[in-house]
């Protein structure tokens, strides 16, 4: 209780008695996470980073043109289910003219040594061989341009994916609109999939784009509206009720205790607080033993950089950015996809999916070890 008080303390919630121990369930279960610290491990300089290999593109190991008929596709969400791990790419296209163009397309990875590169054993594909689009969208510009999928994530033997779906690219650079967010399920290992047409977040609200995270039967989620100019808001649900919006509740603060406050159905979706302040961009989160705490990856439009903070529990303290990588570095860069499986040394070293526009559209496999640190 002592190390969810302090926390409490370090994010500015006032924390005047004990009755913090009849908080939730589910958000005491984060202090039982292996290796969990007290607070913030300080700023986090010295991280060093590099480039391992393509995962996607004709010039990568697994040669995704002749194989999948994908020439180029970005981001690369990924879930473990059943000791495979399941990719999603966003528009995806068979040539630089951007001909064949499919929304989504998902690939499988059995690969269990991320030092060298990740291994693309098959694809969802259509009768010719080609990586087919899975969730479908009707490319009408003002209505649905395409459904892009933020976040994949398995409960069980079932796959979900958060997707959102696009309305319109502004010229601004990191900024589009969206209908809305909403949520799909696939039964059969990711080869076919079916849109909840009653799980969907508004097009202007926070949860656009979204990360997860798992403790216990509770399923985290952070999010960001859609464009990469936004904060990040909290949300969470009990896995067995993922089908059922009302069934979620969105942080809105801490109470005098210290405890965390959730409202649940869809009117907490416009009273959820915004626990990271503006520009995050494509987000992604795991828990990191080697910290002690959850680590969040995105990109920062502003600073033109992949970033990562560092967080006590979902709802925070979250600590500075720290970089990862520069556009001078890497042109264009976004996306920063961590996976759970994909760690080393206790968490000291993990990897990262991440996307570049320029020169070529598609996905780098990054790897980042994290400096020395004493608690």
């Amino acid at each position: 209780m002592m190390k969810r008080l302090l926390a409490c303390l370090t994010a500015g919630c006032l924390t005047l008695s004990f009755t913090a121990a009849l908080a939730d369930e589910a958000d005491q279960a984060v202090w039982s996470l292996p290796g969990k610290a007290d607070a913030l491990n300080g700023a986090l300089h010295g991280i060093s980073v590099e480039s391992v290999a393509w995962i996607t593109g004709e010039d990568s190991p697994n040669q995704t043109l002749s194989r999948f008929n994908v020439w180029g596709t970005d981001l690369g969400a990924m879930a473990e289910m059943n000791g495979k791990v399941y990719m999603f790419g966003g528009d995806t296209f068979s040539d630089a003219d951007s001909n064949d163009w499919r929304s989504n397309v998902l690939f499988m990875i059995e690969d269990d040594d991320p030092s060298d590169g990740l291994t693309i054993t098959d694809a969802v594909v259509d009768g010719r061989g080609r990586a087919k689009e899975l969730i479908r969208s009707r490319k009408r510009d003002g209505d649905q341009v395409t459904c892009i999928p933020t976040n994949i994530f398995a409960v069980d033997d079932t796959l979900y994916c958060i997707y959102m779906s696009v309305s319109h690219w502004n010229e601004k650079g990191g900024s589009w609109e969206c209908g809305y967010a909403g949520l799909t399920r696939s039964t059969d290992e990711g080869k076919t999939w079916e849109k909840l047409t009653k799980v969907v977040w508004p097009g202007d609200s926070n949860f656009i784009q979204t990360a997860n995270y798992r403790l216990g039967d509770t399923m985290y989620f952070w999010g960001i509206p859609a464009g990469r100019f936004g904060g990040v808001a909290l949300m969470k649900c009990d896995v067995r009720q993922l089908e059922d919006l009302e069934a979620y509740s969105y942080f809105t603060g801490c109470d005098d205790s210290g405890d965390p406050q959730w409202v649940k159905g869809s009117e907490g979706i416009r009273q959820a607080k915004v626990i990271i302040r503006e520009p995050v961009g494509e987000i992604s989160v795991i828990y990191n033993e080697y910290l002690g705490n959850f680590i969040m990856t995105y990109l920062n439009e502003d600073r033109a950089a992949v970033v990562m903070r560092e967080g006590v529990t979902p709802w925070g303290p979250w600590g500075d950015e720290a970089i990862l990588a520069r556009g001078a570095d890497y042109a264009s860069l976004y996306g920063g996809f961590m996976c759970d499986k994909y760690v080393e040394d206790g968490g000291k070293t993990f990897y990262f999916a991440m996307s570049q526009f320029f020169p070529l559209y598609n996905i780098r496999w990054m790897k980042a070890e994290l400096p020395d640190i004493q608690r």
